[in-house]
Order: C-alpha cells, then structure tokens, then sequence
C-alpha cells in the first residue's frame, strides 16, 4: 500500500532491535497500531515493519540500499529499549540517523507544526524501557532537545520491561493501560498527517508590497567580540526578567521577536560606519541561530538606517515586538556602545546600558563570554537549543576589522573594495574561513555586475576558495551555496548544485541567500515543482523586505507566465528599492508577455535611464526597431558592442539586440559564444529571448544542452 503523499514510499517506518521482539512484543505492537489507525484516520495509512531486521553493522556489510528507500517515510516510530542506542547496532546507524538526516533535507522538515499551533517531531518514539543516562544523552543530542516519548513501561519493584495488553494498571507503578498507550500514538500520528496534509497547499504567491533595502547574505557565523557578547547578555538578562517575573502588561504580549537595527556611528567619522554597522551585524547573526528566537535579517533590519525610525512601523513590517538600536563611539583602542531595548507596541524602554570595552579585551575574552551568552539565553528562550558559535574564529583584530570592512562594502554592493578587503583579512589570518566564505560568495555573483569581471575569471575562483572555507570549517553553510549557485550557472550541473543548496539549507535553515538561490534554481529545473516558490516565501519569511528576493520570485512566477503576479514581486522589490534596474527589466518583460507593449516601454526606459544596463538596452532597440528608428535602434547595438570590448556584456543580451536588428547569423553566433563564456544570463534568463529566436532549429540544439527539463 503506497503512501498518504506522493513522493514517499511508506507513512509510518518501525525500527527496532531484533532481541526486543524475541517474544514478539514488537509484532504484537504493530498489529495493534494497525488495527487503531483504522479506526483513528479515515484514510489507510501504510506501515513499513521487517520481523527480520539486521541486528549488527561490521565494516564488512554493506547498507541495505532497499531499506534506504523505505525510510522515505512520514514518521518514524522508533522502539527506544535497553539495547537501541547501540552505536553499533543496525538500527541506530542505518534507520534512526539516516532518517533523522533525512527529513532535514524533504519538503516538511522533521519538526511539524500542528493545527493547534505546538510542534512535533515526525521522529516518535516509543520506550518500552527506561534508560540508563548515557543512552537518555545520547537520544537527546540527536534529537536536539529531551526525549519525548509515549512510554509502554511496566514498572515494579526491580522489574524494568515492556508492557503488554494483559498488565493490571494498578500494579504498574506507571499506571499505563496498554490499550490507552496505543491509542496515543494512532492520535499523534493523526496529528503529524494532518499538519502535513495543510502543509502540501500550494503557498501564496501574491508578495505584499512592503518597504526595504537591496538583499544581501544569509546568516554567517562570525566572530563574537566581547563588546557584542556583552549585549547579547544583557538582552538574555532582559528576557529572562520580563518574559517571567514582570507584571507590565505591555511587555506581557511581547513574543520572542527582536529586530536589530543598524547603530549609530557617533565617532564623527563616516569612515567608522564599518564599524557601527559591524557591531550590530554581529549581534543579529549571533541571535538569528536560535531556533525559537524570530530575527528578520540584515537586509529588512538595515533598511532603516539613517532614517528617522517609527518604531511601530517597524514592527508591522519586520512583525517583531522588539527593537534593539543603539550607537556606537570608537576612539583608538576605546569602544563605548550604548544600546537599548524598546517594545514597538508603545514606545516603552525595556531596558537600556551603556558599555565601555577596549579592542584588546574584545578578542582576549570573545570564546568565555560567548559561553556565556549561550548559558543566559538558555534560561528562558533556548531549553536545551545550542548556539553553535562555529569554529574558524579568527583572533586577529586587523584581520577582523579588514573583514568587517569587507562586508560593509559588500552590502554596498561596491563590489571591488569588498573583494580587497576580503583578501586583506585573509592574508592577516589565513585560517580565517569566514573571510574565505564571504569572498566566494563575492565571486560568483561579480558576473552580474557590470565592470566587475567575466564569469571565466569569477567562477572558478568561487570555487576555489569556497572549498577553502569548507576545508577551514565545514559547519559553515555559505560556501557550499557559492558551489551550488556555481554548478547551477557556470558548470550547468544540476545534480550536483541541487546537492549542494540541500547542504547549505541543512547546515543553515535560515540562510536566506541559500533559500532563494535554490529557489531560482529549481524555477529552472523544477519548473513544474511549487517547491522553488516554497523557497522563496521562505527567504521572505526569513528576511521579509529582501528586494533581491522579490526579483527572484518575479522570476519564476514569470517563467510560468503568471505575469500580474510577477509584476506585483517586482512593484514590491521597486518600492523597497528604486535603484533595483533588474526589477525594471523583469517587469518589462511581464508587460511584454501580457501584450502591454507601451507598459513595457517605460520599465524598460527606467531601467536604461538610471543605467545603461545591457538587458534593458537590448530590449530597447525591439522598440526602436518596431517604430522605425532604425538609426537609433542601430547605435544602441554599437554602444552594447562598444561596452562589450571594456567590460563584461552577457553575449545572450547582445544575442537579443542582433536578433531585433534581423541580424540573425549574428545573433546566433553571438548565442553561441555565450554559451562558450558561460554566461550565467543563459541560464538564468532564457525566457527573456523571443520566443522566434529559440525556434530556429540551430538554436533550439543550443538551448537542450542547457539541460533544461521538458516543459522548460
């Protein structure tokens, strides 16, 4: 019987050891199940169960590759005994980990949230023993929190086994009915196929048009300076006071919600702002780890810097109940940050201080009071979640400081002082993977910036360098984004970039950069999958006034012509940026798709007017030439190969413009030298062509080596 959802083999997967169904309690336990699911969910549910399971894995054997499909599975129902947490076992290795692992990657991921709001794991155990304390360990680490568990315990005076049907309740110590036990797990269950079932609705793909600045990175495990660190334990002690003991009824409504916007720079020199904005930056990626903890990202938090801050617009747009803003003083050595905490409901200071630190002291005393950041969020926010702070930190301070130059830059979009400073921290400290990471992340995307360089040059040292980062510090989601976003563009493999996006979303599940990449990825590749639109609401979710992110969305929803949509992404991406000349292009092009040809013309003019950007360029002489200009339509072709001789111009757009010029041996040679020269718009913007330009038969060969998927 096949499963509830396509794509799965099985809904419900029984591991055990096999000694704990010698007296075949684990069979009997199977069968009850079956019997009460038929009577707890209206539809059959399948259940994987082998009587004869695999005991020991020695080097010799080989996984079985039949039962790796078979835990492609809903839910896993482990049966947790004296003998499960053998790290030799079978089970543990082959069944528990590899489905642990597993359900990280699929479309649900393997916690669930419920129609009533709380959360379940789609692991759910069933211990029919209890635990010696290493074991208990052991299940919690994997697990990433306590083991919690439906217990089938009969429990006496020095008797620890399962229980079974005909135990008396009054004599178990626990107090259990087996009968009761049973119907427990059919009704989690019940609960984990119905949030799954609400889980599978195609998402909204309508964005709301909001406010914001251009995006940038995900979430990067940087270095915690002392200075940051002690503002994360002053905000930990915040927490732990207001969200218990305080009786303010205003801060009583507050959720665990926090935007941290850009510091000030109070030193009186603008070239400090690095150093302000670092500070800060620090301080998000620090807080954005935890899983329980709501943090919009940097692009949504740093949209209001140097504007005069509605605190409560802030919160509507961020959706957070809490504002940290503070500023930032650096003379010489000294530092002196004041920050402050403010309830965006009604303007209340919840909690403010000053600090006054030395650079010195900053990288002495980083790793003892990064520990115990970790130690004072526990207390209210985390329970048993970890901040991973990495490895690979640097404690170079001029290195440090040269990187923080670099990102600053970065998020500037200048895209040459953020690849020198980069490079200057990496030859302070050559074990500084961050640098590494974001430097790779610089690279592959500099083809995409005119005057910056040729995807030849670029891509190959993305390569080279994100493998560094990985070599330095493999936990480290960034640089194998960089690889997946490379083997998606320039070595049009993808198989091997789908891999690596799973990588990078698995290291980091809150990677915006890495959610729509993958997004656009799959547009190309899984055109007729919602799962590309799945990872952009995500980054959204993640970074709620990404610009960069509603392009991407205009485009896929545009590659399945859904125009108004698309024009909507873009319209949003425009507001949060009016420099965003991508969005002008792609909506243009959506007017073109929807027949609004005058529409178009306009997008297409704002985008050539604010620069002289090569796509919107191309498109312009299909204007001209349509209206007769053909003497203007010509001298925008020179000024596109004119530009081509100085700086990268992607041939495909330069394909375009000979086409419309009915230069059309030209425009296919040009296709094809862009085919050569890896040109990452050939990939990614394949349906800007005409439609007539694809249909010649010589083109056509082209464009399926591009491995695009049928439909396409």
């Amino acid at each position: 019987m096949p499963s509830l959802f396509s794509g799965f083999e099985y809904d419900i997967f029984i591991s055990y050891r096999q000694n704990d169904n010698r007296s075949g309690w684990v069979t009997g336990f199977v069968r009850s199940l079956q019997e009460e699911l038929g009577a707890t969910i209206k539809d059959p549910v399948s259940i994987y169960f082998d009587e004869n399971p695999y005991d020991g894995l020695l080097e010799t054997h080989s996984v079985d590759k039949s039962l790796e499909g078979k835990l492609r599975c809903l839910i896993l129902i482990p049966i947790i005994s004296q003998t499960y947490c053998d790290l030799k076992s079978f089970a543990w290795q082959n069944e528990f980990l590899v489905f642990n692992k597993l359900t990280k990657q699929d479309q649900f991921g393997r916690d669930v949230k419920l129609g009533n709001g709380n959360v379940a794991s789609r692991i759910l155990p069933v211990r029919i023993h209890d635990l010696d304390t290493e074991d208990n360990t052991l299940l919690e680490n994997e697990l990433s929190g306590p083991l919690r568990s439906i217990e089938f315990i009969y429990k006496s005076s020095g008797v620890n086994r399962p229980l079974n049907v005909s135990d008396n309740p009054e004599k178990n110590l626990n107090k259990t009915l087996y009968r009761d036990q049973i119907n427990k797990v059919a009704n989690a269950i019940k609960e984990i196929v119905l949030s799954l079932k609400t889980h599978e609705r195609m998402p909204s793909v309508k964005p709301p048009v909001t406010s914001g600045y251009e995006a940038t990175s995900g979430v990067r495990k940087n270095i915690l300076k002392a200075s940051t660190a002690a503002l994360l334990i002053a905000l930990a002690a915040y927490f732990s006071y207001y969200f218990i003991f305080s009786k303010n009824h205003s801060v009583q409504k507050l959720d665990k919600s926090i935007a941290i916007l850009p510091f000030e720079n109070l030193s009186g020199d603008p070239s400090q702002d690095y150093f302000s904005d670092g500070i800060a930056e620090e301080i998000l990626n620090a807080l954005v780890q935890i899983k329980d903890l709501k943090v919009p990202g940097r692009t949504s938090s740093f949209q209001f810097k140097g504007k005069a801050v509605d605190l409560q617009e802030v919160g509507r747009k961020l959706k957070v109940s809490t504002v940290l803003e503070g500023s930032v003083r650096r003379q010489g050595n000294h530092i002196r940050i004041t920050a402050q905490l403010i309830s965006v409901e009604d303007g209340y200071h919840l909690w403010s201080q000053q600090f006054d630190r030395t650079v010195d002291d900053v990288i002495a005393i980083q790793e003892e009071i990064a520990r115990t950041i970790v130690q004072k969020l526990r207390v209210t926010l985390l329970e048993n979640e970890n901040l991973d702070l990495g490895e690979g930190l640097t404690t170079n301070k001029q290195a440090y400081d040269a990187y923080l130059k670099g990102r600053f830059y970065w998020n500037r979009r200048q895209m040459k002082e953020s690849e020198q400073f980069y490079k200057q921290a990496i030859g302070l400290d050559s074990t500084f993977a961050s640098a590494y990471a974001s430097l790779a992340e610089a690279y592959v995307v500099f083809p995409f910036f005119s005057n910056v360089g040729f995807p030849r040059q670029y891509m190959p040292m993305a390569k080279e360098v994100a493998e560094k980062a990985i070599h330095l510090n493999s936990s480290l989601a960034e640089p194998y984004a960089v690889l997946g976003y490379k083997n998606f563009l320039y070595d049009r493999n993808p198989e091997q970039a789908k891999k690596y996006f799973e990588k990078a979303i698995q290291l980091n599940p809150k990677s915006v950069t890495a959610h729509y990449w993958y997004g656009q990825f799959l547009s190309c590749y899984a055109p007729d999958s919602l799962i590309a639109l799945d990872e952009l609401h995500k980054a959204l979710e993640l970074d709620p006034l990404g610009a960069g992110t509603y392009n991407v969305l205009g485009i896929i929803l545009r590659n399945y012509k859904r125009y108004d949509e698309a024009i909507e992404s873009y319209k949003a991406a425009i507001e949060i940026n009016p420099q965003n000349l991508n969005a002008y292009v792609g909506m243009g092009l959506c007017y073109l798709g929807l027949g609004q040809e005058d529409e178009a013309l306009k997008a297409f003019r704002e985008a050539a007017g604010q620069s002289r950007i090569s796509g919107a360029l191309a498109r312009l002489v299909y204007f001209y030439v349509k209206e007769g200009k053909a003497d203007q339509a010509k001298a925008i072709f020179t000024e596109l190969m004119d530009k081509s001789k100085k700086e990268y111009v992607p041939k495909s757009n330069l394909a375009i413009a000979a086409f419309y010029l009915s230069q059309k041996d030209l425009a296919h040679e040009l296709l094809k030298e862009a085919y050569e020269e890896r040109d990452p718009f050939l990939v990614t913007g394949t349906n800007r062509h005409p439609i007539e330009f694809f249909s010649e038969p010589r083109n056509v060969e082209l464009r399926k080596q591009l491995r695009f998927p049928k439909g396409r």
